[in-house]
């Protein structure tokens, strides 16, 4: 798409260079730069050269009789003129009475046309002097003015055949010598004003030869043919003819300038476009100057300008054409993006803003039926335009005019009117009541809202009929807000209006105005119930800044003096859990590289309820390359949950156990005391049935205790659960159940009659469990594999310490020494790698910090056995590390 777009304006650019050159070539000196060099001899200097022409000028009303061309000849070439040219107007041929000399030359013409009446007389310059030419012209050299310039020819080059001149009219007419025939004829011929000089004799007078018009900047209003002959020699004799860049260079040079203006304006806001196109040509302006006053080069500035103005236009709509895409895309990604959101539309774009109404009444009154009526436009008439548990059939009044009962009477009272006389709906049973409401705003009516009810035992009729006064009047707002907003739009989106408003090329804008008032809505909704959520919240990143708190954040960090905003997540846990760096880090380092959510009970009394802190990773949903961050996560959640309700539920179920293990130890305490008693007294045959019975009540009172202390425990922490194993591997396994069906294979279970409880930390403890299955299933080497899972109680004599859960597969298994070297890894080198097998390494490291452990064996060709070691009740109970 971008391509195509690049080799559109570039084609663009190449078309217009061809027109401007086409356009540029129909006039001699290009667009506008005849003026333009005109306009340069206001402020150029008149350049500094010997004139090598004398023009005697016929001022009287007759020719100049033959008598007088002989004696005017004869005085010039005495004064030692190089050539002499007479230009004869009339229509008597010149006689040579005299056996003129071979410097003297006839130009003759009928009409003013010097140039081809006869091969026999000298050929001037054409000359062609208008608003599209000022050039001067010979075809052919042969005997013409161009032969008598040899020794004044430029640089002594060879002489063309044809030729052609611009003027520069730098040389000012007044520079031209010149003198009367008058004064030539009564001896005013000065020696050195005719020596070694081209002398043009006009033989007609002034008034009988062309004219032609000069520019502004020359001081002289018109010159005459013959001056102008004159001018024309004077300008190829010292080379001040205007002369022009080749057309190659020309092309070369407007499409550089064309592009390189279409790809700069770009860069620039739309002040600085004007400045610099403006700064473009005032500089192309005085380089053109430089070179007229200097070189006598013609400058194409008119092309120039012309090719700015084309490609200011190319690019402005180039850049329409690119914002309508770029409008277009975003309005329909928005559109995309929020239409997956679910978020509905507002009230005012609804196309069904009825059926809404009837929605939002149903969620809050229990109605049987209920009909919304809408008015006819500039009428009186009602129609039924949406029905709720009925049809609009179901309506028995048909005259639907508001003038007219009940609804007139509802309009006078403007509140809802219970139908007692006649019957609305059809078919109303003797346990429905009937409510019209009007549906009015600002004195007009909007429509019209009838419905019934089932009244129940207690229904108050007051306040029910103030309910629907309420709902109505809401109702009504909205209704009245929509059509306001409706009409708004329909003006606005009049043809006529948008053409005289310059807004009906800002469709694109409206779109994108409507997606992002949609977005608006959604993050301003987001917004608000994440500000009005009744837990504190906050959002880090990874980095350790504050993105957004909520105001019971806030409220939660002025009552415990937190400066979250300048502290870091780690800082903020170490000062909430008052546990030390090295610990915080250990539990920042779970929640960033295995998304392990962290929990810890924070009570404090400064704060009016007790929390549970929970630090949760926020994953990012997609990545973009301006927006990257580590461990694929958005950001580190805190939130502060209020579990002060929860807790004294807690509490209370605390107390009662306290009393049941209180009132259990006693029991226990008086049965031992009555078996010691007895044992006493009784025989030997029956002394070993009462110490078997009291070493029962001592375990019994000894796992009391042991309970007891675990819930003791657990009001502090709340790392470490009791759990049943043998569940949380069956669930685990139901987890992989994709993966044992492709590759067939089964557990075989060997469990106790009565499997012990093991504390663990939940969360890890499932992480690991999957990792270690995930890593035997992988490694079965047959389809139809078995995976052996056996439970060892009670390792420790004396009392049932630790549990031991045996996992062992048959499968490929790896070399020792591999298992070894993967072993001897660290932990940030473990954690790195996806492969099960260092994953289940790395996780087995991490029980140690709650009293478990974890042992693996492997062989090539044997498969794996891995021993996990669980702390039971009976263990050594202390609050574990929550590192």
């Amino acid at each position: 798409m971008r391509l195509t777009g690049l080799i559109t304006d570039l084609l663009i650019g190449a078309m217009t260079v061809a027109a401007v050159l086409m356009l540029s070539a129909s006039t001699p000196l290009g667009i506008f730069n005849a003026k333009l060099a005109d306009s340069f001899l206001y402020v150029s200097p008149a350049p500094d050269f010997s004139p090598k022409t004398l023009l005697i000028e016929n001022r009287g009303s007759a020719n100049l009789a033959n008598a007088d061309i002989n004696y005017l000849v004869q005085n010039l070439n005495a004064a030692g003129a190089e050539h002499i040219l007479i230009l004869d107007n009339s229509t008597n041929t010149i006689q040579n009475v005299s056996g003129w000399p071979g410097n003297v030359h006839v130009a003759f013409s009928m009409n003013q046309d010097f140039i081809d009446e006869d091969s026999s007389f000298l050929k001037l310059f054409e000359i062609m002097l208008g608003q599209s030419s000022r050039s001067f012209t010979l075809e052919q050299s042969d005997n013409s003015i161009l032969s008598l310039l040899t020794d004044n020819n430029r640089s002594g080059e060879a002489l063309p055949d044809s030729y052609q001149g611009y003027f520069n009219f730098s040389i000012r007419p007044g520079m031209l010598p010149k003198v009367t025939a008058e004064q030539a004829l009564a001896g005013g011929i000065i020696k050195s004003l005719v020596a070694d000089k081209l002398v043009f004799i006009q033989v007609s007078p002034s008034s009988q030869y062309e004219r032609f018009d000069m520019p502004d900047s020359v001081e002289t209003a018109y010159l005459t043919y013959p001056e102008m002959q004159a001018l024309a020699v004077e300008t190829y004799i010292h080379n001040l003819d205007l002369e022009t860049f080749p057309l190659v260079l020309i092309a070369l040079f407007l499409l550089v300038a064309y592009f390189a203006a279409f790809f700069l304006l770009q860069v620039f806001n739309s002040n600085g476009i004007l400045l610099f196109e403006g700064a473009q040509l005032l500089v192309a302006l005085l380089l053109a100057y430089v070179l007229f006053a200097g070189f006598h080069l013609v400058f194409p500035f008119g092309e120039l300008f012309l090719i700015q103005l084309v490609a200011l236009l190319h690019f402005l709509m180039s850049e329409r054409r690119r914002e309508t895409q770029i409008l277009t895309a975003r309005a329909a990604k928005l559109d995309t993006r929020l239409s997956q959101r679910m978020l509905p539309g507002s009230f005012m774009h609804s196309d069904d803003p009825w059926k809404n109404l009837h929605l939002f009444i149903d969620q809050h009154l229990h109605m049987s039926r209920s009909i919304l009526l809408d008015r006819v436009e500039e009428d009186n008439r009602v129609v039924a335009i949406h029905s709720l548990n009925c049809t609009t059939d179901d309506i028995e009044e048909r005259r639907r005019d508001f003038r007219r009962e009940p609804y007139s009477t509802a309009v006078r009272t403007q509140r809802p009117i219970q139908l007692k006389s006649t019957n609305y709906f059809r078919n109303v049973s003797e346990q429905e009541v009937e409510y019209m409401a009007p549906l009015m705003f600002a004195g007009d009516v909007l429509g019209f809202w009838a419905l019934t009810i089932k009244p129940e035992t207690g229904w108050n009729p007051v306040v029910f009929e103030q309910n629907l006064q309420s709902f109505a009047r809401e109702l009504s707002e909205l209704l009245y807000h929509r059509d306001k907003f409706l009409e708004t739009r329909k003006k606005e989106s009049r043809t006529l209006r948008q053409l005289l408003t310059m807004s009906y090329a800002l469709r694109e804008q409206r779109q994108l105005d409507s997606a992002i008032e949609l977005l608006e809505r959604r993050l301003g909704l987001l917004q608000n119930v994440f500000s009005r959520s009744s837990s504190g919240l906050v959002l880090y990143n990874l980095f350790g800044q504050v993105l957004t708190s909520n105001r019971e954040m806030d409220e939660i960090a002025s009552a415990l003096d937190l400066k979250f905003f300048t502290m870091s997540a780690h800082d903020l846990l170490v000062e909430l859990t008052g546990e030390p760096s090295v610990t915080v880090k250990k539990m920042m380092l779970q929640l960033t590289l295995h998304h392990r959510v962290i929990e810890w009970p924070i009570s404090s009394p400064k704060l009016e309820s007790d929390y549970i802190l929970r630090v949760l990773p926020i994953e990012r949903e997609t990545q973009h390359n301006e927006e990257v961050s580590p461990f694929l996560l958005a950001g580190i959640l805190f939130e502060f949950v209020d579990v002060h309700s929860v807790q004294q539920a807690v509490e209370g179920r605390r107390e009662l156990h306290r009393y049941y293990f209180d009132r259990l130890e006693a029991d226990f305490n008086t049965m031992r005391q009555v078996t010691k008693e007895l044992g006493q007294v009784i025989d030997e045959q029956h002394r070993g049935f009462i110490k078997q019975l009291n070493t029962v009540l001592v375990k019994a009172l000894e796992r009391s205790s042991s309970v007891e202390k675990m819930l003791e425990i657990q009001q502090h922490n709340n790392e470490v659960f009791p759990v049943k194993p043998a569940k949380l591997i069956a669930e685990r396994e139901q987890k992989l159940q994709d993966l044992l069906k492709d590759k067939n294979i089964r557990f075989e279970y060997d469990w106790p009659e009565i499997p012990v409880l093991a504390l663990v930390s939940v969360e890890p403890f499932k992480h690991l469990l999957d990792t270690i299955l995930t890593l035997l299933i992988n490694d079965s080497d047959s389809a139809d594999g078995v995976i052996q899972v056996t439970m060892r109680d009670c390792l420790k004599q004396g009392s049932c310490r630790r549990i031991e859960i045996h996992f062992a597969n048959k499968g490929f298994g790896v070399p020792q020494e591999q298992l070894e070297n993967t072993q001897a890894m660290s932990n940030i080198e473990l954690a790195s790698e996806s492969n099960p097998l260092f994953q289940t390494l790395y996780l087995g490291r991490q029980i140690e910090e709650w009293g478990a452990s974890l042992e693996i064996s492997t062989g090539l060709g044997k498969g794996y056995e891995i021993s996990l070691f669980l702390p039971t009740f009976e263990a050594d109970i202390s609050r574990p590390n929550n590192g």
